[in-house]
């Protein structure tokens, strides 16, 4: 059982309220007891509400939060310690590292736990007997590592550890048992029984992807599995939209197929996939079917997916496309992308591949080079084609971009029992920054969906102000390009706290970096 906490902050300045969440995780993690026989029947079930019975605060805590049934294990810690800029680590788009730790909880008296299936590289390399014992461990447990559901001696684990991105799932940092063992060390292991791991390259590959940073580097959200979802308070320029991580999505299901194969008193499928693999289907037989995975999901290149039984394919048209490579590691980071010269691209889709050249001793001085492009060719911005945007805005892999026309201009792709559309055009940053919206639209701002006051809607040469009423956008950019008044961002499309707003002359690359994050199609210039 677990209880997620994200850490934030509110407070009110000059009568407005101020918030915002953290990049800071903590994971209270609670034993379930199992049932009278040993078994875990009946605490399975508990997750079931009955007939009669609904799922609301009553149930949970009568049921699967009972306390009595409940004890506590430990405590996790996931956060983000440090960030480094776009326009400092321009050719990564950006660097963040993450600290994870387990801390034990009894009475007032706090312990620092091993982190589970995390080796202590270091010392490991510096124990050739410590690393031996493990390399045994490895090929004895080699069934169950493939299964996912190994639990390594604590003696060969590490008690703190960083994790690294971007690029995370490509870095060395992220994969501590490929440095360790040579795949000759493994030779000698039955791989022809294991339907995942076929060679020892595929079964060290697992390791790392399930240790803790290897993990939360490949198919997470920022390095967290679960950010959970924003409220009210929380700026609009930096909202999300879905509250967990690719992994996590992956997961509901798998464990809702335990869970009832679990009541139902059958022997559970207790595969537990790659951490980047797309959702699957949990049949009866004990066998599962990926689905194919999305555009820009990850993916496994031929080579590395000879190694892997049981892998998947990209669907919706696109092909498996190797993003970046890293030295000291031999699986390639890739992407179910658009093929080459594909008229469907949109803005957003990545661009550029790339070479990372690890620094094993300090991973924050690895470097990122772009070795070659493969979409988005436009020489310059325009509103027919796309663009290749470069790193240092803030958009690892590149950025295809292009520039708003008159239908993005009127939303006309937005219909009412229609699929989303693959892009909106946003707002274009920089002291040239251009109007990028149709009047009429602001019709929702003022006087429709979002209602403030009833107001009219702008005529066709003025837009929306922060405090909701009309302003000539030729008076509003010519100020702009003066360098006076507020940045202009999403401010004048959503309600936007002063304290968000920045004057033209300090729009930062980081404010470009979240603009592109939180808009489809958005450039400096």
């Amino acid at each position: 059982m677990r209880f997620i906490y994200r850490l934030a902050y509110s407070f009110r300045k000059n009568g407005k309220m101020l918030a915002s969440r953290l990049p800071l995780n903590f994971n209270a993690v609670y034993r379930a007891a199992p049932d009278a026989d040993g078994g875990c029947t009946g605490v399975a079930g508990r997750w079931t509400p009955q007939i009669d019975e609904a799922a609301d605060a009553g149930w949970l805590s009568g049921g699967p939060l009972d306390k009595a049934s409940l004890s506590f294990k430990q405590l996790e810690l996931n956060a983000q310690v440090v960030r480094f800029p776009s326009g400092q680590e321009t050719e990564f788009g950006g660097q963040a590292a993450y600290l994870m730790r387990i801390f034990g909880i009894d009475g007032t008296t706090i312990s620092q736990k091993p982190l589970e299936h995390t080796p202590d590289t270091i010392r490991l390399a510096q124990d050739a007997r410590l690393k031996a014992r493990l390399t045994d461990y490895v090929r004895a447990n080699a069934g169950a590592i493939h299964l996912g559901v190994y639990e390594i001696p604590d003696e060969f684990l590490a008690k703190k550890v960083i994790s690294w991105s971007t690029f995370g799932s490509a870095r060395q940092a992220n994969h501590p048992f490929t440095p360790l063992f040579e795949p000759e060390a493994l030779a000698g292991v039955d791989y022809s029984k294991l339907t995942l791991a076929r060679t020892a390259e595929a079964l060290i590959e697992r390791l790392d992807n399930g240790a803790c940073h290897g993990c939360h580097q490949a198919g997470s959200t920022a390095g967290i599995h679960f950010i959970g979802l924003d409220d009210s308070a929380t700026s609009p320029l930096n909202r999300i939209e879905v509250g967990i991580s690719p992994h996590l999505h992956a997961e509901i299901p798998r464990r809702e197929a335990w869970l009832q194969e679990t009541v139902e008193g059958r022997e559970a499928n207790g595969f537990r996939p790659l951490s980047f693999a797309p959702p699957a289907a949990w049949k009866d037989t004990g066998e599962i079917a990926y689905t194919p995975a999305e555009p820009t999901m990850p993916c496994l290149v031929p080579e590395d997916a000879a190694r892997f039984g049981n892998s998947w394919q990209c669907g919706a048209g696109t092909v498996c496309t190797p993003i970046a490579t890293a030295t000291g590691v031999k699986a390639k980071l890739a992407q179910c992308l658009l093929p080459k010269e594909s008229r469907n691209i949109f803005s957003g889709h990545p661009c550029l591949t790339g070479t990372i050249a690890s620094d094993t001793g300090q991973p924050f001085n690895d470097r990122y080079k772009v070795t070659g492009q493969f979409a988005a060719f436009a020489p310059a911005i325009s509103r027919t084609a796309y663009i290749c945007r470069p790193p240092k805005i803030g958009v690892p892999g590149g950025f295809a971009y292009r520039g708003c026309d008159a239908k993005d201009l009127a939303f006309s792709a937005f219909k009412a029992g229609k699929p989303m559309p693959s892009e909106i055009c946003g707002l274009v940053g920089g002291k040239k920054f251009d109007i990028c919206v149709a009047t009429n639209n602001f019709d929702q701002c003022l006087g429709g969906a979002v209602n403030r006051g009833n107001r009219p809607a702008c005529s066709a040469d003025h837009f929306c102000r922060e405090d909701y009423m009309c302003q000539s956008a030729a008076v509003r950019h010519a100020r702009c390009r003066q360098g006076q008044g507020d940045r202009l961002l999403l401010a004048d499309l959503f309600p936007v706290p002063d304290a968000h707003r920045q004057p033209c002359d300090a729009w930062t690359n980081t404010a470009r970096a979240n603009m592109s994050a939180g808009f489809g199609a958005a450039t400096e210039e």
